[in-house]
């Protein structure tokens, strides 16, 4: 049996009253909005469905709302945001207060993150040599390279350092194609070295666990919405509630799709066998219908 592809968000609405929707992929591509983004969270919010965003960006949430008020998503659109980043943050002062991980910190990541363990105890160092621990929150813009951040990587997993990766993904996927690499290239390079890595965000249960408290609805009437795989989809399913892939997005260019076409039920179900996922739905973009 091929792969269900449907051609918008009208067609499994009124199936579920809340929607745990991925940014990137989904609702924007880091630079702007994709089409008809914001009148399917207009047309979810006049059928009275809750919303709740998210993101595996690697930083805080309010950081997250001040981006989509950026980019005109009003915050009327939906009840919350959840960010890996903020997970993260959370986790990392709790195994701090716990004796669990020690404070001094080498932030490999562009700078723009470098604040995500402001206003804790955490004490930030240049090197491997003074650190107790990693915090990986991707690749700088300019340089998204793994090959010069190499030599600290050894550096730190020769010390036996941990990594905290504040982004599971691998890669992201701009409206135009281009790929750009995320944290979770970093540390699993820093696995291969013998590191140990300590992730969060999707696909992870908590981060499920904080999106149901804001949407404040049993898990049997709340779906998820996202472009990642391994992130969305299995974080989804893993959790218990449908996920639907946004076909045009990671895995646009192995499907043969730009953004927003409709995809080839068959083909698509070849694909998803390949790369060892299987989401409830596929939909074109996240529109209300094509």
């Amino acid at each position: 049996m091929s792969m269900t592809v449907y051609d918008g968000v009208a067609a499994i609405a009124p199936a579920h009253d809340g929607f745990i929707l991925d940014l990137w992929g989904v609702i924007h591509d880091g630079r702007q909005l994709y089409p008809g983004a914001v009148d399917c969270l207009t047309r979810l919010r006049e059928t009275g469905r809750r919303i709740v965003f998210l993101t595996n960006a690697p930083r805080r949430a309010s950081r997250v709302i001040e981006q989509l008020d950026r980019f005109g998503v009003d915050r009327g659109l939906y009840d919350g945001v959840v960010s890996s980043g903020e997970t993260a943050r959370d986790a990392a002062a709790a195994m701090l207060a716990a004796g669990e991980i020690g404070r001094r910190v080498l932030h490999l990541g562009p700078p723009r993150d470098a604040g995500l363990l402001d206003d804790l105890p955490f004490v930030d160092v240049d090197d491997a040599a003074g650190a107790d621990l990693v915090l990986n929150t991707g690749f700088d813009d300019e340089d998204p390279r793994l090959e010069p951040l190499m030599p600290a990587l050894e550096a730190a997993a020769a010390r036996g350092l941990p990594m905290i990766c504040a982004n599971p993904d691998m890669v992201i996927v701009r409206i135009d194609g281009s790929r750009f690499p995320c944290a979770g290239v970093m540390a699993e390079a820093y696995e291969r070295l013998g590191g140990k890595v300590i992730s969060f965000g999707k696909p992870y249960a908590s981060v499920y666990e904080r999106c149901l408290t804001i949407l404040d609805l049993p898990r049997e009437r709340v779906a998820a919405v996202g472009d990642g795989p391994h992130t969305d989809i299995q974080g989804a399913t893993g959790f218990g509630i449908p996920g639907y892939f946004i076909a045009g997005g990671i895995m646009a260019e192995k499907l043969g799709l730009a953004h927003g076409d409709l995809p080839d039920a068959d083909r698509a179900e070849r694909v998803c066998a390949e790369e060892g996922f299987m989401p409830t739905a596929m939909l074109p973009a996240f529109v209300w219908t094509r």
